[in-house]
């Protein structure tokens, strides 16, 4: 479960990081001579590939209903 947090947390701050990156490079963050344009395009990946950040929800809810059962 902690893993899964992780990950989420990770992807989500890598996203809203390079997000925020691509607002201070204005125009120039679409150009491909900033890299700035590829850790969005990485971050954005993280949230979509492998497990999904939807899924990794749906697995941290699970385990933590099994560890704190009502």
């Amino acid at each position: 479960m902690q893993a899964g947090m992780a990950k989420y947390f990770a992807s989500e701050a890598a996203v809203k990081n390079a997000d925020e990156g691509m607002r201070i490079h204005g125009d120039y963050s679409y150009s491909k001579e900033y890299e700035i344009a590829r850790y969005y395009r990485d971050a954005m990946f993280m949230c979509i590939g492998e497990a999904a950040n939807e899924m990794q929800r749906m697995i941290i809810s699970k385990q933590w209903r099994k560890r704190n059962p009502v």
